[in-house]
């Protein structure tokens, strides 16, 4: 049976003219100064191993820090000659209503797979620069 090897969430992916994979902006926290937010856009980016051509279908669910389903994406698909597949899940506008912890919890021909989190946290104050107390 196949399995997630591994899964990472950034702002950007895609696949080179040899068909490697390349991530841009890998990140596991979001600033906002309020919520609701938005983050424009996203992949999530897993890797698959199982058996060459085993086909397998894939759930991601996207759960708020209050634990209800923010969303869910899913499809069904074929590993490639060597047992493995690398995919792509593009989001754009992904919605964060809330600060905290949102779980990708990963489930493969329904069976639950992993969970990889990202943390909306409050942006930081930014501070006034020089002034008193500053070093010189």
């Amino acid at each position: 049976m196949a399995r997630c090897d591994w899964a990472i969430v950034c702002d950007y992916a895609f696949l080179d003219e040899n068909r490697k994979m390349c991530m841009v902006g890998v990140f596991d926290r979001i600033f906002a100064t309020a919520v609701p937010a938005l983050h424009h856009q996203a992949s999530c980016v897993l890797k698959l191993i199982g058996e060459p051509k085993e086909r397998v279908h894939i759930r991601v669910d996207i759960v708020r820090p209050n634990g209800d389903v923010l969303g869910k994406i899913e499809g069904t698909g074929e590993l490639g000659d060597d047992g493995t597949s690398q995919l792509n899940l593009g989001m754009r506008g992904l919605p964060l209503p809330d600060f905290g912890i949102y779980a990708f919890n990963i489930y493969m021909d329904d069976q639950f797979e992993k969970t990889i989190g990202i943390t909306v946290a409050r942006a930081p104050e930014k501070t006034p620069s020089g002034g008193e107390g500053t070093r010189r």
